[in-house]
């Protein structure tokens, strides 16, 4: 999609800004709306541009951003404290409005902005890393405000990471957002959706896990409240003569099938939970010492992938609902999840385990298994 996909008259400021940052601009990548909008047709009206921002790119770069959006006439909003600015558009009403975020690893302490530069900073944004590592390039053209024809190329956020963005702030708003309309974003993606959307996490497992948890907690059933939100947006925006219940209802059902292509299965998020109850010895994690002796019995370092099948039985106890069948080992539910999903659960693992060779005791009672 080349990218008319941002209305005028904001096409030709946006261009105007990404041609007025030059080399700068390849550190900017667009996310939130705008970006969904590259991969889905009617994705939600919205004028103003989210970006994510190289945050150390951009503090090495030489050229200074606040004078750049003073020039273009853009001030910062004063609520935001500089990381939302906008500009009026000559000969209009609207507004060309632009706001920053960036990975919440450099946010300041007990604070929820990140440093930039002078005068400009981003909103601390979790997923930040992956959605910046996870994205494309792409080709807008148009003209600029002088008349002046213009070709750029902009970084975009991929589908996949625009999910997982979407299902953070599913849990950290006061009630559900719309968030599967991201999910439709993959009409687009069919093939190997799934694990698209799980090997952006084997850098950052724990982040996978959270992320899966809430679109477990969110869209499994048609009852879930993302679901429920979704069929409202739905509801409010068919024209009134297809606003009928049988037309909700097939709408709905295409998003639990675009969902269920990441939906992770009951026995990934078991394992996930038997991995903390054999590995959180900080909050008096039940199986810990169970798990360590029995790998250092058998000599399995905590890097081999046995030490995914070797979690103990016990720590699967509470890993289900009551009345679900009872789990003796981890190679049974293994079995059910597929090699995209065993990645994550091993990387997981091993983030876990690391942490436990920061444990003297731990190591100098099971060398084999923590020796670094």
């Amino acid at each position: 999609m080349e990218g008319r996909v941002i209305p005028e008259p904001q096409r030709t400021y946006f261009l105007e800004l990404l041609d007025a940052l030059g080399p700068a601009a390849d550190d900017f990548v667009v996310a939130g709306a705008q970006a969904m909008k590259f991969v889905v047709e009617k994705a939600r009206a919205t004028k103003d541009v989210d970006f994510l921002l190289n945050v150390l790119a951009l503090r090495k770069e030489s050229v200074q951003l606040a004078p750049i959006f003073e020039k273009l006439g853009y001030m910062p909003l004063p609520e935001s404290r500089n990381f939302q600015f906008a500009k009026a558009i000559p000969g209009s009403a609207e507004k060309m409005r632009i706001e920053f975020m960036a990975p919440e690893e450099y946010k300041r302490e007990k604070d929820f902005r990140v440093d930039i530069q002078d005068g400009v900073h981003a909103l601390a944004c979790t997923g930040g890393s992956i959605a910046l590592a996870q994205c494309h390039l792409h080709t807008i053209s148009g003209k600029l405000p002088t008349g002046v024809p213009c070709i750029v190329q902009v970084r975009v956020t991929q589908p996949h990471a625009l999910v997982m963005l979407k299902l953070l702030a599913q849990r950290s708003a006061p009630r559900p957002r719309r968030g599967t309309n991201a999910c439709c974003g993959y009409r687009r993606y069919r093939n190997g959706v799934g694990n698209k959307f799980l090997t952006q996490f084997l850098t950052g497992p724990q982040l996978g896990i959270r992320v899966l948890r809430i679109l477990a907690d969110f869209f499994r059933h048609a009852a879930s409240p993302g679901l429920i939100v979704h069929t409202e947006y739905l509801a409010a925006n068919l024209p009134a003569e297809r606003a009928t219940a049988e037309a909700l209802r097939r709408e709905t059902e295409t998003a639990q099938r675009i969902v269920a292509q990441i939906l992770p299965a009951p026995e990934f998020l078991a394992l996930a939970a038997s991995v903390e109850e054999s590995t959180e010895i900080e909050r008096g994690a039940p199986f810990v010492e169970e798990y360590l002796l029995t790998l250092e019995s058998a000599r399995i370092p905590i890097a081999d992938p046995l030490a995914l099948t070797s979690l103990p039985g016990g720590a699967f106890s509470g890993a289900y609902k009551p009345g679900a069948k009872f789990v003796m080992s981890a190679s049974e539910p293994l079995q059910k999840v597929s090699d995209a999903q065993r990645n994550l659960l091993h990387a997981y693992l091993q983030r876990k385990l690391q942490v436990l060779q920061n444990n003297e005791a731990l190591v100098a009672k099971f060398p084999h298994t923590l020796k670094p």
